[in-house]
């Protein structure tokens, strides 16, 4: 790109030249550019975009050339930005060679001009280079709501990968200006445009462009489309009618909804209340302060889609006046009715009437909701004295009160007995009875009527009687002598008679104590009650009370109980039930005797803790969520007290422990269901009895585990990675513990092929069964499966499900992999061998190669020698000629072609050149033990290059070298390569030779090697073998043959190492050995000139394969048998 600058010329005189500065100074500024466009390289039919922009004073205009003319095609056109800062030269479709040309963007103004160009060149499809860009995905039509987030998707390929950028109606998507709202989301050849908050000026044609140092191509263009939303203005919460006090305040609301949103302004009558520059959306309230006149408010709702009103009505109204006085129109025992005048002329909504005892300083009750001007108040004490007034209420509120009118209810026969009904003998004929007025007299007491007799089988009414008036005494005469007698008392008024007194007894007997009075007792305690009376009267010295006899019992027991005691005026009577009826009877006694008992008192233990838990306590799992737990009440006995209820507290044993109780379980809720549990957990429960005196001792723990259920959790961790071109491994962790709801039983692994973010045909599970053994409700497992059969090159959408035995719980969120693209297929491959120890490979190419190859790899060998030798040839060699190649050996060949993904499947081709007589001889000839007739031979094999074969056979020629006559030979079968040369004589030189044969024929004999067999004075041991070879050991065992040596042995092996042995004895362990390693052991002795190397052997240590010891497995059983469990062999070695 070049960029030129031409500076404006100018003739004036000095003084318009002076004026000219002047005002170039304050305001003109020549072009320059902002952005200039890019050399483009295209592709025939596609598209070229340039961008120039420029900034200068005034605004530069921009004028595209071609060649130093204005360009001027159907084929090209100019798009000029918004903000006339520029404009982009597009060209579609492109030609080759005529569109190659250099393009000049012209920028000018008043003040100056510039100039940048840029080339386009065109190639065709079959010009393209191998890196050119590639549209893999290019974006799709979409549809999205305003206020959305839209995203257009593009994925590109090349070689290098190419930088993604993007056009919306043919100009640049800008995407630095927009405070983050639109941006572009890279990733590796992906480069998708976001679109947050979308609006309708987002809408428009995108176009996706790829661009590498090879070129430029821009992608099919797909549409946006940004959809709004139009619903007309509605009243979501419409304006409400109030009425209020005059001066009273109020808020009126009013909510519109609609797309656009509406404006709401407030209206009295053709006034405008809310200002048109501050016109609230979609609600506005309206503040009402100090009304004293009612009036008609609108709320007025407006957008593009039309205009709505509604009206509040807002009505000043005062309390209502106090209603006239009360007056009494008829009364009962319990009631006054009462009827008044409103007061008002206003309609009223109810009235209230308040009343209270007269005299009282307790608040008045009130009655409410009365609706006439009558009412009768019941639920009064008799004859007694009420304070009554009325208020009235409309809808602003209460009003005050009437003034009070005084009323008194009507009388009533009492409806209480006479008090303290007491009395003594004023001789044996004569008693005098005593008594106070009733508690609830319930008007004027007119008399009282006392009853006696000494029968008290009979009715009250066959009893005699004797009627009082005006007094609280009456005089008994003409008693029958120490009889009892029992006296009843009841008062009367003008109604009628009240009840009766309890029975009075009194003995008719001077000197004995009549009954005592207001006998009566409270529990002290959930196990004592004390008692307490009114000693009766005592008529002199001579008659006091010397003491009192209690009679008592349980209620449900028939054996009573006495117990006597000093005078006194009470009694605490211990060691009681709890939660018991007692009666009582009590007499006092004096020296004369014993007077009459009291009528039977009741008197009640109360209640305390149960001191037992609930019985039979079971529970059952009806769901994963519930327990539905069942028990029975403790016993009677252990209840002491009515059972109001059962607590039940529960807790998780397991993780995080929770608890919880639940209180006041009615009676009779057995069996009760606990809701709301954790799935699959295990609870602990108790049950606890309830009196009023609190909680009884709770019962054993119970455990019990809910149902399991579907799991609620997906798998966690869910990775997809790409393995091959037709498989992709995909890995998980369970889900998390307290979400598994049961075992899991096994995963389901779901899985579609995705097209454009969009899925392709049926999905494919893969199901993964979880053995018992294997399951874990912890996080320590990662599990894994590999999905195969997948097409290459290709997108799938996995996601995983993990099971248990009530079903499939929820999946993981899809996780998206792509399948590698495929690797070649291997290549046809030929071999020939020549007789030159060479072999010419050729090859062809694979066919239909997805991706350019972009070379060979080849590994060859002999098939029997390691390692392989491995040569890389680049894509476009198809020979290659191999050097070294062994006569009568097999080779293998193996090519495979390479692209981007690796190396493919070998073409593999096996040869066996032809065998031929060895050219070498076998080397390295030593003799490993030499006794006085013969010596041990051991040699190396041909070297590998001169065997030309299989070695089947060697020839072993050896002679005396002092005779004369010929050598002899023995034949060793491979793969032998020793030899023990017997009967020989002793302390005599031997030539040997060594010749390899194949199968067709023999190769060279060695070169001539002496050896010479011992004396038969040195011959010191015989027969040295191995005796037994151990992991970490070897016994080595031989024959001596002095019988009284005076020399010790010593004995060669490993790495220097060496042990001495007493020359009597005939074997030695040697120790700390490695496994499964070759040894070589020398036995040697010191006499011997040759320097002790008379004897070898090798062994090989066994292997370890018993990494730990055998263990016991449980106990033994009653037969005595043991299990053992043997450990592991990881071995290719076979085990008995």
């Amino acid at each position: 790109m070049h960029v030129l600058t031409y500076p404006m010329m100018h003739s004036a005189s000095p003084g318009l030249l002076l004026l000219s500065f002047l005002f170039l100074a304050d305001a003109d500024s020549p072009p320059r550019f902002t952005r200039t466009p890019d050399d483009q390289t295209g592709v025939q039919g596609g598209v070229a975009s340039f961008v120039c922009q420029a900034t200068g004073d005034p605004q530069p205009k921009i004028v595209w050339n071609k060649k130093g003319k204005k360009v001027s095609n159907q084929r090209f056109e100019v798009i000029e930005f918004d903000d006339g800062s520029g404009s982009v030269l597009r060209i579609q479709p492109l030609r080759t060679p005529r569109d190659e040309a250099i393009y000049e963007c012209h920028a000018s103004n008043a003040a100056g001009e510039i100039t940048a160009s840029t080339r386009l060149s065109v190639l065709r499809e079959d010009q393209l280079p191998s890196g050119f860009p590639t549209i893999d995905m290019g974006p799709q039509l979409k549809v999205v709501e305003r206020s959305r987030t839209a995203t257009m998707l593009c994925a590109a390929s090349g070689n290098p990968d190419p930088e993604i950028t993007w056009f919306k109606d043919f100009l640049p998507v800008n995407t630095s200006n927009n405070n983050g709202r639109i941006k572009q989301l890279r990733s590796e050849s992906v480069g998708a445009l976001q679109i947050e908050m979308s609006e309708e000026s987002d809408q428009g044609k995108y176009e996706c462009v790829a661009t590498n140092s090879d070129g430029t191509r821009y992608s099919t263009p797909a549409n946006l489309y940004v959809r709004v939303r139009r619903v007309p203005p509605r009243f979501s919460i419409p304006p409400a009618d109030s009425e209020i006090m005059p001066g009273g305040n109020v808020n009126i609301t009013c909510v519109a909804v609609g797309s656009p949103m509406p404006y709401v302004k407030w209206m009295l009558g053709a006034e405008d209340l809310t200002p048109e520059d501050d016109m609230p959306i979609g609600r506005n309230v309206l503040e009402l302060t100090d009304v004293r006149q009612s009036n008609n408010y609108t709320c007025v709702a407006m957008s593009t889609l039309g205009v709505i009103e509604a009206v509040a009505q807002i009505i000043v109204k005062a309390l209502p006046k106090a209603p006239g006085i009360p007056v009494v129109t008829e009364r009962t025992a319990t009631s006054i009715t009462l009827t008044w005048d409103s007061g008002n002329p206003e309609p009223v909504s109810y009235y209230i009437i308040q009343y209270r005892a007269k005299g009282s300083e307790d608040p008045y009750k009130e009655i409410d909701g009365i609706a006439t001007t009558r009412y009768s108040v019941g639920g009064l004490s008799p004859y007694s004295h009420y304070d009554f007034r009325v208020a009235a209420v409309n809808t602003i509120g209460q009003g005050p009160s009437s003034e009070v009118v005084e009323a008194r209810t009507g009388e009533q026969a009492p409806s209480s007995p006479p008090r303290q009904v007491r009395g003594r003998m004023l001789s044996t004929t004569t008693a005098i009875i005593h008594w106070d007025e009733p508690e609830e007299p319930n008007g004027q007491v007119v008399g009282y009527r006392v009853y006696y007799t000494a029968d008290n089988t009979l009715s009250v009414n066959q009893w005699e009687k004797q009627m009082v008036r005006s007094a609280n005494f009456i005089t008994i005469q003409g008693l029958t002598p120490n009889k009892t007698y029992y006296i009843r008392v009841l008062a009367f008024t003008s109604v009628g008679d009240g009840p009766l007194s309890q029975d009075l007894q009194i003995i008719a007997k001077t000197g004995v104590p009549s009954q005592p009075s207001d006998f009566k007792g409270e529990a002290k305690s959930e196990t004592s009650i004390l008692l307490s009376w009114v000693a009766p009267p005592q008529g002199g010295p001579d008659n006091q009370i010397t003491g009192y006899e209690l009679v008592y019992r349980r209620a449900d027991d028939t054996e009573e109980k006495k117990v006597s005691f000093e005078p006194n005026t009470s009694y605490l009577l211990k060691n009681l039930k709890p939660f018991s009826t007692y009666t009582f009877q009590l007499a006092a006694k004096s020296k004369h005797g014993i007077g009459a008992y009291t009528n039977e008192v009741s008197i009640d233990t109360p209640q305390t803790l149960p001191s037992a838990p609930p019985q039979d306590i079971t529970c059952t799992t009806p769901s994963s969520t519930s327990v539905l737990v069942s028990w029975t009440p403790p016993l009677v006995e252990f209840q002491n007290g009515v059972i109001t209820g059962y607590a039940i507290q529960y807790s998780t044993t397991e993780g995080n422990k929770t608890s919880k109780r639940i209180d006041g379980v009615p009676p009779g809720s057995s069996p009760y269901l606990l809701e709301d549990l954790e799935k699959w957990t295990e609870y602990g429960l108790t049950v606890r009895a309830q009196t009023h005196a609190g909680d009884g001792p709770e019962s054993l723990q119970l455990l019990i585990r809910t149902e399991e259920d579907v799991p609620s959790g997906p798998p966690r961790g869910v990775e997809a990675e790409t393995a091959n071109a037709s498989a992709v491994r995909v890995t998980w962790w369970a889900p998390a513990p307290e979400r598994q709801h049961g075992q899991i039983r096994g995963y389901q692994v779901h899985y579609v092929r995705m097209n454009y973010g969009e899925p392709q045909g049926q999905p494919f599970i893969k199901d993964i069964l979880i053995d018992d053994s294997q399951w874990e409700h912890g996080d320590s497992t990662q599990y894994e499966v590999l999905l195969g059969d997948l097409k290459a090159d290709t997108s799938y959408s996995v996601s995983v499900g993990a099971y248990t035995a009530k079903g499939d719980g929820a999946r993981s969120k899809p996780v998206t992999v792509c399948t590698a693209l495929p690797l070649p297929d291997k290549p046809k491959l030929m071999v020939t061998a020549t007789e030159a120890s060479t072999a010419l490979l050729q090859w062809y190419p694979p066919p239909n190669a997805p991706t350019p190859l972009l070379g060979y790899r080849l590994t060859f060998g002999r098939i029997d020698v390691l390692p392989f030798t491995v040569v890389e040839f680049p894509a476009k060699q198809d020979h290659y000629t191999p050097q070294d190649i062994h006569k009568g050996a097999s080779y293998v060949f193996r090519l495979s072609a390479r692209n981007k993904m690796g190396y493919g499947e070998e073409a593999v081709k096996e040869v066996t050149t032809p065998e031929d007589v060895p050219s070498g001889y076998p080397e390295g000839i030593v003799c490993e033990e030499a006794s006085a007739a013969s010596l041990r031979l051991a040699w190396k094999s041909v070297p590998l290059i001169e065997q030309n074969g299989r070695i089947v056979k060697y020839s072993v020629l050896y002679k005396d070298i002092n005779s004369r006559g010929n050598a002899s030979e023995v034949v060793v079968a491979a793969p032998r390569s020793s030899v023990l040369l017997e009967a020989l004589r002793a302390d005599t030189v031997f030539d040997v030779r060594v010749c390899a044969f194949t199968a067709v024929g023999p190769g060279l004999y060695s070169p001539g090697v002496q050896f010479r067999t011992q004396r038969v004075d040195q011959v010191f041991a015989t027969n040295f073998r191995v005796k037994a070879a151990m992991k970490n050991s070897v016994l080595l065992s031989w024959e001596i043959r002095d019988k009284n040596p005076t020399q010790p042995f010593t004995i060669l092996y490993g790495k220097g190492q060496s042990v001495e042995v007493d020359g009597k004895q005939t074997q030695k362990l040697i120790t700390g050995l490695e496994p499964d390693t070759q040894y070589s052991f020398l036995l040697t002795n010191r006499a011997n000139s040759a320097g002790g190397l008379q004897h070898r052997v090798t062994a090989t240590t066994a292997p370890d394969i018993l990494k730990t010891k055998p263990t016991v497995v449980g106990k033994t059983n009653a037969d005595g048998m043991v299990t053992v469990q043997l450990p592991s062999v990881q071995t290719t070695a076979k085990v008995r």
